[in-house]
């Protein structure tokens, strides 16, 4: 720098160090109503929060379902369970553990099981656990963590109904073949004293937990159960059957628009059915569906009424099923709101999950052929919110699965652990 401009630059440098210090100084002495302005600001950001916490105090409180998912989670995963004999229930933890029958050396649990005798007609068909092995010692080492952990003895409780629960003893872990794999579980006792209970329940599937679930506070007495006996009028009836062919519809656009976009995939060209098979075409799934948008097909259903909400007012579960030339098209569950202040019953919620099992599964077997796709084989009410849990079975023609539901007017929510088995024989699953 020459010498000469080293005098502006001081120059510079001190008014701009005069004007920072006096703008700072005319800052600090300014006089607003909340103070200087660093006032200002601290008050302002006071106020924002303030702001934000009022907001957060008017927001509309979590709806009841939520909070009840949050209070059945709380007490850890529900297991399906389903009776044994008279005065055992088996369960399964890890379902899929490891391939039924394949001879790889890295398989743990087949070792040398020993078969657990059982009754002459075992109840509860639908869980497919009639087949039980006790393991040897040394496969128990590679057990799943949860089942380490459980001791004989260990208490969990056991849902029999929405106001029935009785605590069940650990007796020992078992292997259980589902489908083509291998399942671990527990066989677990009756205590004594609650043998009569059980005697009294006339069903066959129930939910396990290691622990109670948190009971709402006030407890809610709801009376959750199947009403026997429902009838409908002849005219809720013919109302309920338009809904059913008003959403089939619906359901029927939807599933052939994704069909339609997805059929010049790679993955969709090289799964085509091959000619003659046992199956149609996507163009004769369309034609058949083009019939049951002009009303062509035949409706069967069936109809039960449940309680299940706070307010009473029965909730109609209805299966139907649209035939063509006397064979199964379009499946469907759907749920009903019915009150006698309502000049109709309401649909609140559809499943039409089993059609597109239909259209795009190979395996789908008799899928269709009866109206037992699917059935609630047990309700609850655990933590006695009013709201129930249902215990589901679902048929997809390769696979059948019992799933623990919490019921809301939206659709069932599922409540993630479920016994799932493929619908196969056993000789289907050898390697080849």
């Amino acid at each position: 720098m020459q010498r000469k401009n080293r005098k502006w630059v001081a120059i510079a440098v001190a008014l701009y160090i005069v004007a920072g210090w006096s703008a700072y100084r005319w800052s600090v002495t300014q006089r607003l109503p909340e103070g200087n302005i660093f006032n200002r600001i601290e008050h302002e950001g006071i106020r924002r929060l303030a702001e934000e916490r009022a907001k957060e105090a008017q927001a509309p409180p979590p709806p009841p379902q939520a909070i009840a998912g949050s209070r059945l989670s709380a007490a850890g995963p529900a297991f399906v369970a389903a009776r044994f004999d008279r005065t055992h229930v088996v369960f399964i933890v890890t379902p899929e553990t490891e391939t039924r029958f394949s001879t790889a050396p890295g398989l743990r649990l087949s070792g040398t099981p020993t078969k657990i005798s059982a009754p002459a007609k075992p109840p509860a068909p639908l869980a497919g656990l009639q087949e039980l092995y006790e393991p040897d010692s040394y496969s128990l080492h590679f057990f799943p963590k949860i089942v380490q952990k459980t001791q004989a003895g260990d208490q969990w409780m056991l849902n029999l109904s929405a106001d029935s629960s009785i605590p069940v003893a650990i007796e020992r872990p078992v292997i259980a073949p589902i489908g083509c794999s291998l399942a671990v579980g527990f066989l677990a006792s009756i205590p004594p004293e609650q043998q009569s209970v059980l005697d009294a329940s006339s069903r066959e599937y129930f939910v396990v937990r290691s622990k109670p679930v948190e009971s709402a506070d006030p407890a809610v007495n709801s009376q959750i159960g199947e009403l026997a006996g429902w009838k409908t009028s002849p005219d809720a009836a013919k109302q309920i059957e338009q809904q059913l062919n008003g959403r089939m519809k619906q359901e029927v656009a939807r599933i052939d628009a994704r069909l339609l976009a997805n059929a010049g995939t790679p993955g969709e060209a090289a799964g085509e059915f091959p000619v003659g098979g046992a199956r149609p075409r996507l163009k004769e799934w369309i034609r058949a569906d083009q019939g049951l948008a002009r009303g062509e097909g035949v409706l069967d259903y069936d109809l039960r009424a449940f309680r299940l909400t706070p307010d009473g007012a029965p909730r109609l579960f209805v299966r139907a099923r649209w035939t063509l030339a006397n064979a199964p098209v379009f499946l469907m569950t759907s749920w009903f709101k019915a009150e006698s202040s309502a000049p109709q019953p309401v649909l609140l919620s559809a499943d039409s999950s089993w059609s597109n099992s239909l259209r795009e599964d190979e395996a789908t077997g008799s899928l269709g052929d009866r109206l037992d796709f699917q059935s609630v084989l047990n309700e609850f009410d655990a933590d006695h919110d009013g709201w129930a849990e249902l215990l589901v079975h679902s048929n997809q023609g390769a696979s059948t699965a019992i799933s623990l539901y919490l019921y809301t007017d939206l659709g069932l929510v599922p409540m993630k652990a479920s016994l799932r088995r493929e619908a196969t024989s056993p000789e289907a699953c050898l390697d080849p």
